[in-house]
């Protein structure tokens, strides 16, 4: 081929190379709902194209895991596209409702976020023609053909709506937000998160009718220790709002006649901004505490891990009247103390202690009229040691090695929350016994126990830890003064024992634990300076 030929081909290959590009932008055919997977050309776009008449719902959903997809609704006007609306929600997915104004031809379009990437995509496309309801006014409808009924609605921010249906099943229906997506039931309630219109799809046998309505919450706000009495008819619902900050304790009792289904909730006003990435070591938002419910009585124990507003949600299946308490009934108990109390049938005692690390504590529960179960939780609200396993029949014991600093409590309870009366918890502080640098110990473990050891040390300084035993095969870790594990040894033999070498962070108290997996017996142990 000679030079000029070889020149008027890369002219034409130029002048096709724009038309190829616009024909990238790919226009197709809507002829109903469904679901589409399409190629979208890195830096174009595709125009779904469908004919609207006035009052339709558009619903259009798109995901991609190749590019991050931004989704507009435009109505053709003959020229160009005039956009109505224009979404890019965060990652790989976007999502729209709009409710038609007019009949037209209208164009879901789908590009990249500044048109910066390409791939596969799913668009997934709802339609349907939606009535009007108000909150809190019955209606009357009609399921169509399919079984199904749509009805639209203005909600408000933070509203909790409970829908009524009669005529098919109590639920049969799905409630969707702002942008076309279901929102979450609980116990046939759901929460609006955004202002704006909602819908309601209710499901039936075709052509027949339904009454329904949607009831909204009664929100109302609960101060610490107040007591609050009310009446619920059956659908509807109480909201209470109390705040809390990190640590809080709150034991929420109910007592209640009818059927009533409750439950506590982190509810912040604007729970957007609360959303972020959890970091390890977050306190969950609520930790709940074992804590038995009996007969016409509802009890939730719970350590609060955020700050701002909470909710007690009480949502009546019957008619129902119902006592709320909400308090926190910790009794600050201290080393070396006895406390009595009363426990009621099926009900919970809670003490409060502050603790340190290295303390051994030893806990004792005795009851003559149940048998006693004792608790230990950290002031996250985590469950540390239970008596449940190991408790005799009147009595509950805990022994525990403090690893760190905080408040801790003891929750005095009935086995299987079936019984109740006087009870005694006492609280005994262990002393450890010492380990000198240079010393030598002797010590015995059962099955399943531990054995402690203390020592004095200085920063930067080396130290060897040898533990010996001709009866088992020992376990030993040391721990600093913050309660840190430093080191540890699973694999001593009879023959060497273990034998562990630190140098010590800080000066303080260190602690040795020494136990065995199997088997016990006597031991000796030696703490070698190695400076």
């Amino acid at each position: 081929m000679n030079t000029r030929m070889w020149q008027l081909l890369v002219v034409a290959v130029v002048l096709l190379l724009p038309v190829a590009a616009r024909g990238q932008e790919s226009v197709r055919e809507l002829t109903g709902p469904g679901q589409f997977g399409k190629f979208l050309t890195h830096g174009q776009l595709d125009r779904w194209v469908f004919d609207g008449e006035e009052g339709d719902t558009v619903i259009a959903y798109v995901t991609s895991s190749e590019f991050d997809p931004t989704l507009q609704l435009a109505k053709d006007d003959g020229k160009d596209d005039a956009v109505l609306l224009e979404v890019d929600d965060p990652g790989s997915e976007s999502r729209f409702s709009f409710r038609l104004t007019e009949k037209g031809k209208y164009k879901i379009r789908v590009h990249a976020f500044q048109f910066q990437g390409g791939g596969n995509y799913t668009l997934r496309v709802q339609r349907f023609h939606a009535t009007p309801l108000a909150v809190g006014k019955p209606v009357i409808g009609t399921f169509d053909r399919e079984g199904k009924s749509y009805h639209y609605f203005a909600a408000e921010k933070n509203q909790i709506l409970i829908p009524e249906l009669k005529g098919t099943a109590p639920d049969a229906w799905t409630m969707l937000n702002t942008q076309g997506g279901a929102l979450d039931n609980w116990s046939g309630s759901v929460l609006v998160e955004k202002a704006g219109e909602c819908y309601l799809v209710v499901t039936g046998r075709p052509d027949y009718r339904y009454d329904l309505m949607v009831r909204e919450a009664r929100q109302q706000d609960l101060l610490d220790g107040e007591n609050r009495e009310a009446a619920l008819e059956q659908g509807e619902m109480d909201v209470w709002n109390l705040e809390g900050k990190p640590g809080d304790f709150r034991l929420v009792e109910i007592e209640k006649r009818g059927e009533l289904r409750a439950r506590l909730v982190y509810a912040p006003p604007d729970k957007t901004s609360e959303q972020r990435i959890a970091q390890p070591g977050d306190r969950p938002e609520i930790e709940f505490l074992s804590v038995g419910s009996r007969g016409n009585r509802q009890r939730m124990a719970a350590v609060l891990g955020r700050e701002g507003r909470y909710q007690i949600q009480l949502l009546a299946a019957s008619p129902t009247t119902y006592k709320l308490s909400v308090r926190d009934p910790s009794e600050p108990i201290e080393w070396e103390q006895a406390a009595q109390g009363n426990l009621p049938v099926g009900g919970a005692g809670f003490y409060s202690v502050q603790m340190a690390p290295g303390q051994l504590l030893k806990a004792d529960l005795t009851a003559e009229q149940f048998v006693p179960v004792l608790r230990l939780y950290d002031g996250d609200g985590r469950l540390i040691r239970s008596s449940d396993d190991d408790a005799d029949a009147l009595e509950g014991r805990i022994t525990h090695m403090i690893e760190t600093e905080g408040l801790y409590r003891l929750q005095v309870s009935s086995l299987g929350n079936g019984g109740g009366g006087d009870f005694q918890l006492a609280l005994e502080q262990t002393e450890l016994k010492e380990l000198q640098i240079g010393g030598r110990g002797e010590g015995s473990v059962q099955p399943g126990t531990i054995d402690y050891w203390a020592f004095s040390g200085e920063a930067e300084r080396i130290v060897f830890l040898n533990v010996r035993s001709a009866d088992f095969e020992p376990t030993v870790s040391l721990r600093s003064p913050d309660g840190v594990q430093l080191a540890d040894d699973r694999d001593g033999s009879a023959a060497t024992g273990n034998l562990l070498a630190v140098k010590l962070p800080k000066t303080g108290q260190y602690t040795v634990w020494v136990s065995s997996t199997f088997g016990g017996g006597d031991y000796s142990v030696r703490l070698i300076d190695g400076d």
